[in-house]
């Protein structure tokens, strides 16, 4: 089966929880990619790309948690064995089957969500249209998203209750500018500068769910020096949201 938590210190308890190991899985991500890589050593340690502007969280968590890397990992490792091993040639049956039986293994009678990808991205069609099937089977769930993989949503139809939100910072960021998607969420420094940019900031997943664009505060361990790492250090010193905790964030 595959690994879903449920729910986190941003999500509640009734949120399912499925993720991908963070970059590798995301062809779209430009100004946010970064990912954890294994030595020969076997230590773990955080890569950027020349594109990198501010560190993905999740990324961090693969080199700080050995359950967040190892979990990931062999759910990218079923999926894509599913997706090559299909038992209808040219189909996803295999991969629409194992993420539904995983969800009704790891759901509960106060399941409502399934956050998809809080970690990784939707990395081909035919996966994102195993994700669409289960949609499908599960009417009773809301599944949801962010994604920068944009130009595969062109091509499906998403079920009533598929929520895509449009990341920006990523390789189709002009499909967002030329108006193909009305809901996107955009990462800023501080609150401040998300006001004067006209969006809300959303602290708990529940602008996804509407149809008007928002914003995101950076948070996550970022490079030494960089001024996003710079800007969450302000936050925090201000008594402002700084990142998720057990504790209640600060809005």
């Amino acid at each position: 089966m595959l690994h879903f938590s449920k729910g986190n210190a941003k999500l509640g308890k009734q949120t399912l929880i499925f993720n991908l190991p963070a970059g590798k899985t995301c062809p779209g991500a430009l100004f946010c990619k970064s990912f954890a890589v294994v030595d020969a050593n076997g230590k773990r340690s955080i890569q950027d790309t020349e594109h990198t502007q501010f560190r993905c969280f999740a990324a961090s968590s693969e080199v700080q948690y050995d359950a967040a890397f190892e979990n990931r990992a062999n759910n990218l490792r079923l999926i894509v064995d599913a997706l090559q091993n299909g038992t209808v040639p040219g189909y996803t049956v295999g991969a629409a089957d194992l993420i539904h039986n995983s969800i009704q293994e790891s759901r509960t009678k106060n399941s409502k969500l399934v956050r998809i990808h809080e970690s990784g991205d939707f990395f081909s069609g035919a996966y994102l249209d195993a994700w669409i099937e289960v949609a499908h089977r599960n009417p009773d769930l809301k599944f949801y998203c962010y994604s920068k993989s944009l130009q595969l949503f062109l091509n499906f139809k998403m079920p009533e209750n598929f929520y895509m939100t449009a990341s920006y910072g990523g390789k189709w960021d002009h499909l967002i500018d030329e108006g193909f998607f009305t809901r996107y969420a955009k990462v800023f420094m501080t609150e401040d500068d998300a006001n004067a940019a006209g969006l809300e900031v959303d602290h708990d997943d529940s602008h996804c769910f509407g149809d008007k664009p928002f914003a995101l505060l950076v948070h996550g361990t970022q490079p030494k020096g960089s001024e996003w790492g710079a800007a969450i250090r302000a936050r925090r010193s201000q008594q402002q949201f700084s990142g998720y905790s057990k504790k209640p964030a600060t809005v």
